[in-house]
């Protein structure tokens, strides 16, 4: 007589069912909420810096194929420092499809956004899973990255940051392959995601470097038992090919402007100061530890913990492989296996790049959003660490402490996922307990202006006046926002320069100039409205004039 099984029980036996299971519903929960962001600051200028190529690129083929009285040498490329390789397809595709209001083209833009992270999520999964030969390890290190608050805010907005990031991963992805085998294959797609990394960031390039270096590495090793010198060449070729062709800022002057972009990567044209530890802080004179305390404070405090752990191993065992080197004892290696030689070459992506900036001054703000690349290789040095802790717990032998410890971790999982749910959609303001009571004392929050969404909307719904007036004193995207409002909304309310005209004053409290005299000067007789907290992070405060115009 036929059994019939409890559906869950069904689910938990089936591997496959369970990873399509928590990728579809990743998937429903972005295409349900990624409605609910804001424009960030900068979103209108990669939308200008994606036009600019597209004007470029449609001149570059008219000069050629035409008589047209408008010469490429006439249109100027802005921003030639900056690929486009997301923002120009992302654009053209808006284009095609022709929306009608502004609301709808970033709507649009932040699906792609979304969507694309969703991609690199799945490559995340498989970069984990290929270490680990663990599913469930994959599952638990893409859960740790995906619900990673900030990082889940900004896989809806951030073209980026957040791109790069995910574009990194895939890269990453696909080097591995072509050191395990440099086939032709393997060679012709690495040199297409290579120049698609870089094609975001010119910081890209560490990868082919850093994979080129261990291939040198392997084939000194003698991993290697064919020539890899012909599919090396193709590598070389095909990677030139399509890094020229997905940048378009070098069809011309193809050396110069590639090594102008190398340039800008030490120092941003932007001089702004950061604000930390209750201080501003000239953007090119920023102090070494400026990265690692951002990531400090604003990673969940167990990544942290997981992650000092592994690394800490990690470094451990390179530096005794170092020292034990010898040519005459196969043991003494640089690693020892697949797993060792993967672990080698994630913890160079976390240490390569903030050495690059300390040595380098790069210019930085904004957090530590520059070096969100990182992160993912961050997230695999905890799951080792979590790995060892767990072989560690199972060698006592105690179903108790076992079952405790699996309990623990699923609580501090499902705290994660309540705290995203709870603080939606502003989790781009995320802080831990080590960033001290009230980080927005300490911090800058919403440097994005995210928050700038829901202050319109807010004010729009609460106030009965045909036309509202409104302004900002800090330093974010309050007027460009109003491209993300309803028709209706937008008829009813009004940006204006002048405080004393305006009946609402907007205050994110991002000063990148560091002139906080503007909140002094609010006029008296203007009150708070309202203020918007994370936690006890204050993010946005509304004034409101007590006499109306």
């Amino acid at each position: 007589m036929f059994e019939e099984k409890n559906i869950f029980l069904i689910i938990l036996d089936n591997p496959k069912v369970l990873v399509k299971l928590f990728f579809i519903t990743y998937l429903g929960v972005g295409l349900y909420i990624f409605r609910d962001y804001g424009i960030a600051f900068d979103e209108d200028i990669q939308r200008l810096m994606a036009q600019n190529r597209i004007d470029y690129i449609k001149f570059f083929f008219s000069d050629i194929f035409t008589q047209s009285n408008t010469k490429i040498k006439d249109v100027i490329i802005k921003w030639p420092e900056y690929g486009v390789a997301f923002e120009l397809p992302a654009l053209w595709f808006e284009k095609l499809f022709n929306f009608s209001n502004t609301r709808n083209e970033y709507f649009f833009r932040h699906l792609l956004v979304f969507l694309t992270s969703f991609v690199g999520s799945i490559f995340f999964f498989l970069l984990i899973k290929q270490k680990f030969k663990s599913w469930k390890i994959g599952l638990i290190g893409t859960f740790l990255l995906i619900t990673s608050p900030r990082i889940f805010a900004e896989s809806f907005y951030n073209s980026k940051d957040i791109i790069f990031m995910y574009f990194f991963i895939i890269n990453v992805f696909f080097s591995l392959k072509f050191l395990e085998k440099p086939s032709l294959a393997n060679s012709l797609i690495f040199a297409f995601t290579s120049s698609l990394c870089i094609g975001v960031r010119v910081i890209g390039l560490l990868i082919p470097f850093v994979t080129l270096f261990f291939l040198w590495i392997k084939y000194l090793r003698k991993d290697y038992y064919k020539s890899i010198l012909p599919n090396l060449a193709i590598f070389f070729l095909s990677f030139l090919f399509f890094l020229i062709l997905l940048w378009p800022s070098l069809w011309e002057n193809s050396f110069e402007n590639f090594f102008y972009s190398l340039k800008s990567f030490k120092s941003y044209d932007y001089e702004i100061f950061n604000y930390y530890f209750g201080h501003f802080v000239y953007s090119k004179a920023i102090h070494w530890f400026y990265f690692p305390l951002w990531i400090s404070v604003t990673t969940p405090f167990f990544i942290i913990l997981l992650f000092m752990y592994g690394f800490s191993v990690s470094i451990y065992r390179i530096f005794n492989r170092l020292i034990k080197i010898s040519k005459d004892n196969d043991l003494n290696d640089l690693w020892r296996g697949r797993i060792e030689f993967q672990e080698l070459f994630f913890t160079v992506f976390i240490i390569a790049p903030i050495f690059l900036v300390v040595v380098f001054k790069s210019t930085s703000y904004s957090g530590w959003r520059h070096l969100y690349f990182i992160y993912p290789f961050i997230i695999l040095l905890s799951l080792s660490g979590l790995n060892i802790l767990y072989r560690k717990i199972i060698k006592i032998k105690s179903q108790k402490i076992i079952y405790l410890s699996k309990v623990i971790f699923s609580l501090i999982l499902i705290n994660n996922l309540f705290w995203l749910y709870t603080n939606h959609p502003f989790q781009n303001n995320y802080f831990n307990f080590l960033a001290g009571k009230k980080p927005h004392n300490n911090f800058e929050v919403d440097y994005w202006g995210l928050s700038n969404k829901f202050v319109l909307e807010k004010i729009i719904s609460n106030d009965t006046k045909e036309i509202i007036k409104v302004t900002k004193i800090s330093d974010t995207s309050l007027s460009e926002n109003f491209n993300i409002l309803t028709e209706s909304q937008k008829k009813r309310i009004k940006y204006v320069g002048d405080i004393t005209k305006s009946d609402y004053i907007v205050n994110n409290n991002i000063f990148f100039n560091g002139d906080t005299t503007k909140v002094k000067k609010i006029p008296n007789n203007f009150n708070v409205y309202y203020q918007l907290f994370v936690d006890d992070t204050l993010v946005t405060t509304i004034y409101k004039r007590n006499n109306p115009l």
